[in-house]
């Protein structure tokens, strides 16, 4: 009887090694390794010869390196690559919540590298990986953009925010079968649901996977992606977006060119969303906003930004948005402004200035939250409880829109065409 209550007490003990062990093994599966992991393509201000790559290791791995090389037909000759030394930041990812202090999270160190490929000829297709000494990432390829036409075609997400990694993932893993040459993918932001939170940002990577370093990526931030007032320390740190915004808002507010398309990043979410109209951020981006499309020489003009500038729910309302932005996008001719926050969709051609509108103005969602639609004038489509993204052509003078549901069905169609005196003629 003593020899079987030794062993009970023995088994018990075991097994509450091994319970406190796999919890500690589940808390931690965000923990970084001396391997890369979250490696992710960006978009930079001169896409047509450079390129950005960011990474994360473990602190252990001081020093960060990218290889470099045509990509062959073959297997791959040491010989043929360029080693490049990266940037390498130490940061340390601390998430405690005020309100629901049991949602707090072990805190995460790591590094993180980043490296710009410049000098790249454009139409060529490149392979690289990253790493240091023993702990490399296998070789991934991307090609640079051609300049001999002005044919490419892109993906666009409203809010993934929650459930990234079971449901979230469908849908970039869809958009990517839907059209895996695309150019690159582009977020409205909310991308995780609480700012800060590392193992949010684990399942957004472990979603998309390799297509983050394969496809160039670009981003405007949501409300989801601050903190109150203060931008989620993961986003500059694991994103190497351009910097050519007012100050004070890199990586949030920026421009950038590929082929004959302009976008423009509005960072709506900075600020309070912008709700202090007295603010520097509100009035330092008007007059940026200006500044760049007075200067524009692209055929095609698309904003993106999280709030939307008009609402596709009964509750909300965005005016601040409409009386200080609005007006200069009309003013420069925007073709297209692509937005998120409402988990609907809509899309319909509005303005309160002009009494001939052109802008047309997209609500869309990628992940698995859902709103009710509301019933509004300036919606011409909509739709609710669906996940969408959206595939945008574009072929000289002419766009083409298309809305795609999580199981790849269209929802929404469109075309413009842009005439030779700069209108745009709309096909429905």
């Amino acid at each position: 009887m003593k020899t079987f209550s030794i062993i009970k007490k023995r088994l018990i003990l075991v097994l509450s090694i091994l319970f406190l062990c796999g919890s500690f093994s589940i808390a931690q599966i965000n923990k970084p390794s001396p391997y890369p992991d979250r490696i992710i393509l960006n978009l930079t201000e001169n896409t047509s010869n450079s390129i950005a790559v960011s990474w994360r290791t473990a602190l252990s791995v001081t020093d960060g390196y990218c290889e470099l090389q045509v990509a062959p037909e073959g297997s791959v000759k040491q010989k043929n690559s360029k080693l490049f030394k990266a940037k390498t930041t130490s940061i340390k990812y601390e998430y405690r919540s005020v309100k629901y202090p049991d949602k707090d999270e072990p805190v995460i160190e790591a590094n993180q590298h980043s490296y710009v490929f410049v000098d790249l000829v454009p139409g060529k297709n490149y392979i690289y990986r990253v790493g240091s000494k023993n702990f490399w990432s296998e070789w991934f390829e991307f090609q640079m953009p051609t300049v001999d036409d002005n044919s490419f075609s892109f993906i666009y997400f409203g809010d993934p925010q929650k459930d990234l990694k079971s449901q979230w993932s469908r849908v970039i893993r869809r958009a990517y079968r839907h059209e895996p040459n695309c150019a690159f993918m582009l977020y409205g932001g909310d991308l995780i649901n609480r700012a800060g939170k590392d193992t949010e940002w684990h399942e957004w990577f472990e979603a998309g996977s390799f297509i983050y370093a394969v496809v160039p990526q670009i981003m405007t931030p949501g409300n989801h992606d601050y903190d109150g007032l203060t931008l989620d320390p993961h986003w500059n740190a694991q994103f190497t977006l351009p910097t050519n915004g007012p100050k004070g808002l890199e990586g949030t507010c920026y421009v950038t060119d590929y082929k004959n398309l302009r976008i423009i990043s509005i960072d709506s979410a900075v600020d309070s969303e912008l709700k202090n109209e007295d603010g520097y951020k509100l009035e330092a981006q008007k007059i940026w906003i200006d500044s760049v499309l007075q200067v524009n020489t692209k055929e095609w003009v698309i904003v993106t930004t999280h709030l939307p500038f008009y609402s596709s729910t009964e509750d909300r309302d965005n005016k601040h948005l409409r009386e200080h932005i609005q007006p200069i996008l009309e003013k420069h001719g925007v073709d297209m402004v692509l937005t998120g926050h409402d988990h609907t969709y809509a899309r319909g051609i509005a303005s309160d200035f002009s009494a001939k509108p052109s802008i047309v103005y997209v609500v869309s969602v990628s992940g698995p939250k859902s709103y009710e639609i509301g019933d509004k004038e300036w919606m011409e489509v909509k739709g609710s409880n669906v996940q969408l993204f959206q595939e945008i052509s574009i072929d000289g003078n002419r766009l083409h829109f298309r809305a795609i549901t999580a199981n790849g069905k269209l929802l929404d169609e469109f075309k413009i065409k842009k005439k030779t005196n700069g209108k745009n003629k709309f096909i429905e």
